[in-house]
């Protein structure tokens, strides 16, 4: 039996790495010819690596992180090894022996528990910590792939890559939160507090969001998925109804229709603005109204930042007599005619999203505003179970403090204490977040000019909040596909994705009727769309990489910036 460390499992799982590969195919190779052992410390951190944002590109659900770890223990090609009493006996007497600091505490026990299990070798990239242990052998098996792998810390930022003079090199993701210590400090103070779920930080919150978008109320909830699923729900959506959304979008803008038993139908894009287009969807109502399936809700989707045209939407949907829900998951510190985006001028409800990669984080989280106090009170009851402690909502009369009815059949979609803490500490910052992201999207602009491909273009009337910085390749102009620039591209450590697959393409769609060719110019928008890196501590260094790696591929030779 030969020991591994976590490290080689996570790049193994990381399809974003540049190890992923290597690491795989060690692995597969290996268990051919030998029993691989695990400590169950080195689990735990494969866990906590694998779920966290900010250590890996593509972060897996802790569901899933879970369903993998159940299969180490129940694999035949794998032993999970506990640290037993005695090992940590073992440990403690032997730890000032050499001179074991706090910061290697982990790698004293995972190495000791394999020394109790007689396991002499451990596979890493992490040798220079375990060679301080002269009782196992630490190998190196990606020798070869890597300039400097020793370097790479186990749990080191995504940054995959070597730190100090080779940081050049490092990983950059599409997408990261920036944390500060103010950040922490607020959380901090929070698990010092006697609430830690449901307490006062969440109404802070709320009303702290509702303040800078201008808006009359806020609900907040785990995630902008809970929220579109109770916005939904709050404005009567059901089974025989039905809501139009964009293909452009992710898939839960879609779905939180399918959640309510009611149907979907999409509405193609402006080809300059990837968002909802107002003359698709004022024919496609036209239409409708001559079949008698007109939608009784619209989800226009803010793409990348920038607002949809919600006047042209709005005044359709008087004319219609259809109910708006935004979904601003991109584009909370948005302007929309000089209005904050959530403002709901034009709509009944605004959604918001605090995922990491977004404009500012809770963790996991969203929100959902709107100026009508009905459709808030119905939000904040069904996302607590449809429990109510409202005497005035009650169907009976309370027979003592302690009393509570539900009155509806809600969910358990609220948000804690701890995430609120941390959304209102970024909140203070929204304006610095925004006004950075703009600044190298401006920079971007003018770097790729020369490419052939197009870059973002800005409608007049708004103030992208730039979650994304998403391009389109002019393939016509090269002799190359997208995915030989994508891939190329990730070979280079940067970090890029595409956003989005177009949601009627997906085969739970297809199943459903939904065709290719349906939505010519969401299908046509993704053949050529790759989103860059863009993100608040973005360095210039690191966007040149970028234009660089993006300029060694593509041709720039006769070549002209086109704009559609």
């Amino acid at each position: 039996m030969e020991g591994i460390d976590s490290n080689i499992l996570i790049y193994a799982f990381d399809e974003s790495s540049r190890f992923h590969k290597v690491a795989l195919n060690f692995v597969e190779e290996k268990i051919k010819t030998t029993i691989l052992g695990i400590a169950e410390f080195s689990l735990l951190e494969f866990y906590s690596v694998l779920t966290d944002g900010r250590k890996i590109g593509m972060p897996l659900q802790p569901s899933t992180a879970c369903a993998a770890i159940r299969d180490f223990y129940e694999s035949q090609s794998f032993a999970v090894l506990q640290c037993s009493q005695a090992c940590l006996q073992m440990a403690i007497e032997e730890a000032h022996g050499y001179s074991v600091k706090r910061n290697d505490i982990f790698d004293f026990l995972i190495a000791s528990t394999f020394k109790e299990n007689g396991i002499t070798n451990i596979y890493t990239l992490n040798t220079k910590d375990f060679k301080k242990f002269d009782f196992v052998q630490a190998i190196n098996p990606f020798l070869d792939c890597s300039r400097s792998t020793d370097t790479i810390a186990r749990t080191s930022h995504r940054g995959v890559g070597p730190s100090g003079p080779e940081a050049d090199h490092s990983f950059i993701p599409y997408g990261k939160q920036s944390i500060n210590e103010q950040d922490v400090a607020s959380v901090c103070s929070v698990l010092r507090a006697a609430f830690i779920t449901q307490g006062p930080k969440v109404p802070e919150f709320e009303k702290s969001v509702a303040n800078k978008v201008g808006t009359k109320h806020a609900v907040a909830v785990n995630s902008a998925t809970s929220a579109l699923h109770l916005a939904c729900k709050a404005l009567g959506l059901g089974p025989g109804d039905i809501l139009w959304t964009s293909p452009i979008t992710f898939v839960a803008s879609a779905n939180c229709a399918l959640h309510c038993g009611a149907n979907v139908d999409f509405v193609d894009i402006d080809p300059r603005t990837y968002n909802m287009c107002p003359q698709a969807l004022e024919e496609k109502l036209r239409h409708a109204r001559q079949s008698g399936r007109l939608p009784k809700i619209v989800v226009p989707v803010h793409m990348c930042g920038q607002p949809c045209d919600m006047k042209a939407i709005h005044a359709l949907s008087r004319e219609y007599g259809f109910s708006i829900i935004e979904d601003a998951s991109h584009a909370i510190g948005g302007y929309y005619k000089n209005e904050p985006v959530g403002c709901c001028r034009y709509s009944n409800i605004t959604v918001f999203s605090f995922h990491p990669v977004k404009i500012i984080t809770t963790g996991e989280g969203g929100m959902a505003v709107t100026n009508t106090h009905e459709l808030a009170e119905k939000i904040a009851l069904l996302r607590n179970h449809g429990i109510t402690r409202n005497p005035d909502l009650m169907r009976q009369k309370p027979d003592g403090p302690w009393y509570y009815e539900q009155i509806d059949l809600g969910f358990n979609y609220r948000m804690t204490d701890i995430q609120a803490a941390l959304g209102l500490s970024q909140l203070s910052r929204l304006d610095e977040f925004v006004s950075r992201r703009s600044e190298l999207a401006t920079r971007y602009d003018r770097l790729l000019a020369d490419l052939p491909l197009t870059v973002p273009w800005q409608h007049p009337d708004s103030d992208s909040a730039w979650h994304l910085y998403v391009v389109r390749l002019n393939l016509e102009k090269m002799n190359l596909t997208r995915r030989q620039v994508f891939e190329y591209l990730r070979k280079k450590d940067i970090g890029v994705i595409v956003h989005y697959i177009p949601v009627h393409t997906h085969p739970y769609y297809q199943a459903m009727g939904f065709k290719w060719g349906m939505f010519p110019e969401a299908e046509k928008y993704y053949q050529e769309a790759i989103t860059l890196p863009l993100f608040p501590a973005m360095t210039e260094k690191e966007q040149d990489r970028v234009v660089d790696a993006l300029k060694r591929i593509l041709p720039t030779e006769h070549t002209e910036r086109h704009r559609i």
